[in-house]
């Protein structure tokens, strides 16, 4: 006798603003970071912020409509700087070893510090980011990263 297993999608993967497709397994995490009270974001695997978190909007000082926009982390309106005195903007091969898009890029846990500029204010932040998986995938469909101050606000 011959088996067969039919399986169907519970969830439609939305569509991005591009037109691509947001894989469904990203569902589930974007309703918990968009729930949380944690400075959290979540990214999808090509770098689109797919779902920050209120408080991390605020520390981060973006629009409450970044969801619906997805853009690449990279491109989001932040203003990353080093932490030299001068306080330069950040140059391509140091973006990427931020936390957040070295996590999907190592396919490992990553942690760094990271300083952005907002409205002339220097802010760092402590920043642990944990790539997601969705088997039998081997690669990473994104990543979940959580930010703490540090220093005064």
């Amino acid at each position: 006798m011959t088996q067969l297993e039919l399986v169907i999608p519970l969830r439609a993967s939305a569509p991005g603003p591009d037109g691509r497709r947001l894989d469904p397994s990203l569902a589930t995490w974007r309703a918990a970071v968009a729930a949380s009270a944690d400075a959290c974001m979540l990214l999808a695997a090509d770098t689109r912020l797919v779902a920050v978190s209120r408080a991390a909007r605020q520390l981060l000082g973006m629009r409450p409509d970044v969801e619906h926009h997805m853009p690449r982390f990279l491109d989001a309106g932040l203003r990353f700087l080093d932490f030299t005195a001068g306080a330069h903007p950040l140059v391509d091969a140091e973006l990427a070893r931020l936390a957040p898009v070295q996590a999907l890029q190592t396919d490992a846990l990553e942690r760094s510090l990271m300083r952005i500029e907002h409205r002339g204010v220097h802010r760092t932040f402590d920043v642990t980011a944990s790539p997601l998986h969705s088997p039998p995938r081997l690669d990473a469909i994104g990543s979940l990263a959580f930010l703490t101050p540090i220093g005064p606000a």
